[in-house]
């Protein structure tokens, strides 16, 4: 099975196919910055199908119930176990032991998501997103917690104090710059991540600690 049997959709432009599969990790490709850049768009597409079909289901919930549900299901976390279900790891040429503690898969399916979108139109990748997202919308009741969340309870349950979220670096242009914030356990366990903004960057991290603590347990 290739990966657009996977997606359901053929492709017209392979190259996007081909961008889309090349996150930064692998930047002796060609299609690294250009994969920032569909994952920057997939992100947005990904956000306006998801808050379409919520506010469709979900005729009665006020802004706020809405606003929650479309944060977990275009979560990074939502996006990987996406990434999992289609055994998206596969089709790259990284090993799932360098995969874990990583937003590369999540990744990934942004920009995939742009690829439809570019490729097919935005009912290519809303065939998709009601695919995988579909029941998640539908049977969104009670919630997980998020990473954060969850890191904390994790390490106070241990005898530590709460988790601390340090900035490390901040790039790019004021209207588009990229944090990156460590968070560290006073048991040595850290993990970095990265965002739009210090909050997103602190989710990313919290999200690897968690797949960290996670394995070794």
């Amino acid at each position: 099975m290739t990966i657009e049997d996977i997606l359901g959709y053929s492709f017209k432009k392979k190259t996007l196919l081909v961008q889309a599969m090349s996150p930064p990790v692998l930047q002796h490709r060609k299609y690294g910055k250009i994969f920032e850049r569909l994952e920057f768009l997939g992100d947005r597409v990904l956000a306006i199908v998801i808050a379409e079909a919520l506010y469709s289901y979900y005729t009665h919930d006020e802004e706020g119930k809405l606003a929650k549900r479309l944060g977990y299901l275009t979560s990074r976390e939502f996006c990987h176990k996406v990434a999992e279900t289609i055994n998206l790891a596969q089709f790259l040429p990284i090993s799932k032991d360098d995969l874990v503690g990583t937003s590369i898969l999540a990744n990934c399916i942004e920009a995939l998501l742009a690829a439809l979108y570019i490729d097919g139109g935005i009912e290519a990748s809303q065939n998709f997103i009601h695919k995988y997202w579909g029941s998640a919308i539908e049977d969104i009741d009670e919630m997980p917690k998020d990473h954060k969340t969850l890191v904390q309870e994790w390490s106070q349950k241990h005898g530590m104090e709460i988790p601390e979220y340090i900035q490390i670096d901040r790039t790019g242009p004021d209207h588009a710059p990229s944090y990156m914030v460590e968070v560290v356990l006073k048991n040595g366990l850290t993990a970095t991540g990265q965002g739009k903004n210090k909050k997103l960057a602190e989710r990313d991290a919290a999200q690897k600690l968690w797949q960290i603590i996670q394995k070794k347990q």
